[in-house]
Formats: C-alpha cells, structure tokens, sequence
C-alpha cells in the first residue's frame, strides 16, 4: 500500500467514529470544516490526495484505525467526500 499522504487519510477517517452516518451531507460538512480551516490542518489537495491513493489500492484503508463503519462504507463515503472536495475548487491554501 502506497499512500504518501498517511496521517491526512488518517484525519479524513477519525470523524467517522462520531459520525450519525456516512453520507453526503456528512462529507460536505468535512469540506465545509476544512474551507473554514478548522480541525484539518493540511490542504485540500492532499486530502484529495490521500483519498485518490487509498481509493486506487486493494488494501483496507481502515486497518489501522477499525471505525464502527465497514470498509465498504468508508470507502464510499471517502468518494462522496472527494466529489465535495472537487464541487469548491479552487481551493484556498492551506491553513497556516
């Protein structure tokens, strides 16, 4: 597994233990949040990044952090986010 931008997927992934559910208005509020500067310390592009590398290899991508969501569940909510993430572009730098 190649994912160079590890600790931004990490990020993406932590607010799925308290999320309701996984769907897109929960990943508009992700990318409302990291528009804002708040809580994501990285930029857009390498949330983007991150997701676009965890998306395209066959390993878990929640291994490491076990969410009460499914694999198959995060990655579809990591797609719902990623489309959010391309409806504001350009995107503001990062946070800083």
């Amino acid at each position: 597994m190649t994912i160079e931008h590890r600790g931004e997927l990490d990020a993406l992934v932590y607010p799925l233990f308290s999320a309701p559910g996984l769907d897109r208005d929960e990943a508009a509020s992700l990318v409302r949040a990291m528009t804002r500067g708040e809580y994501f310390p990285h930029s857009m592009a390498a949330y983007s990044t991150a997701i676009e590398q965890a998306l395209a290899q066959p390993d878990p991508v929640t291994a490491a952090l076990g969410p009460p969501y499914t694999e198959t569940q995060v990655r579809d909510f990591l797609r719902l986010l990623h489309e959010e993430l391309e409806k504001v572009k350009p995107w503001p730098d990062a946070p800083g």
